[in-house]
């Protein structure tokens, strides 16, 4: 096992069992898919169920009820494709890694079952339904050392695949730098899925001195560019008007989604992303 991929195994443990999650070590809680009613808090409920819009709204605690408990089963999706060789403070692909971890980590220690699915414009790897914490090392693994380069994430593919793999209803977690666009409305209407966006800020607003020459890591080929900036403030009002799109996609859908910049702790924003 690569030596970055046992630091992003061990940061992920730090962050989970020194967080204030309750008493188990998960961001996340699989009660999505059996949601019963809302009750006000009482001593000895569980604060992890707590509802925190209505508990803002009226200044009380209330929690969520859900039916009996069931096993879940938990996907998390590894967008891969030439983008993510790129980070002007850490790489797309690590920070992608720890994401992963994060999810899969938590995952497991809430006694779910978890696949691993890492995709181009094809499947490149699978990991089959586990619960033991000792994937957690190679599936950690494969996302920090896996090639990107000359590869291009195709989300149509892999929706097809999931529709047709999937038996049962599944939390789907996509981890990606979503410069595709994809369309994702009929997994979200079989399956809960959430989107882990994840970018450099360098991509959304770049800064040019001069002429220079940019190597695309999908397509592997230079690109001569003159970095006057009109040329990137139109490359800024590109990027702004494809994220709105996608977001909109996202709202329409339900699918749940955060963004991520390298320069942040990804723990922090996937803890969020839960407690809204």
């Amino acid at each position: 096992m690569s030596n970055k991929a046992k630091e992003i195994v061990i940061k992920t443990k730090k962050r989970l069992f020194g967080a204030n999650i309750g008493n188990n070590v998960s961001i996340f809680q699989g009660n999505g898919l059996d949601f019963s009613e809302i009750k006000e808090y009482s001593i000895g409920d569980d604060v992890r169920k707590i509802n925190w819009k209505v508990t803002a709204k009226t200044q009380k605690p209330f929690i969520n009820v859900f039916n009996e408990e069931r096993e879940l089963n938990i996907v998390t999706l590894f967008a891969i494709s030439g983008n993510i060789y790129f980070g002007s403070i850490k790489q797309k692909q690590e920070v992608m890694s720890e994401v992963l971890s994060i999810i899969a980590y938590s995952a497991i220690k809430n006694s779910d079952k978890l696949t691993s699915i890492f995709f181009s414009n094809k499947i490149e790897h699978t990991f089959k339904p586990t619960k033991s914490i000792k994937m957690l090392y190679p599936i950690v693994e494969k996302a920090i050392t896996i090639n990107p380069l000359g590869k291009e994430a195709d989300y149509k593919k892999i929706e097809d695949f999931l529709l047709n793999f999937l038996k049962q209803k599944s939390i789907i977690f996509i981890i990606g730098d979503f410069f595709e666009s994809p369309d994702l409305t009929n997994l979200a209407a079989k399956h809960e899925v959430y989107a882990i966006v994840v970018r450099d800020k360098f991509e959304e607003e770049p800064k040019f001195d001069d002429e220079i020459i940019l190597s695309d890591p999908k397509t592997l080929k230079d690109y001569e560019v003159f970095a006057q900036k009109s040329v990137v403030d139109e490359f800024k009002k590109e990027i702004e008007k494809k994220d709105k799109k996608l977001y909109e996609h996202f709202l329409k859908n339900k699918i749940g989604f955060c963004k991520v910049y390298t320069n942040e702790e990804p723990f922090d924003k996937l803890l969020n992303l839960f407690r809204t």
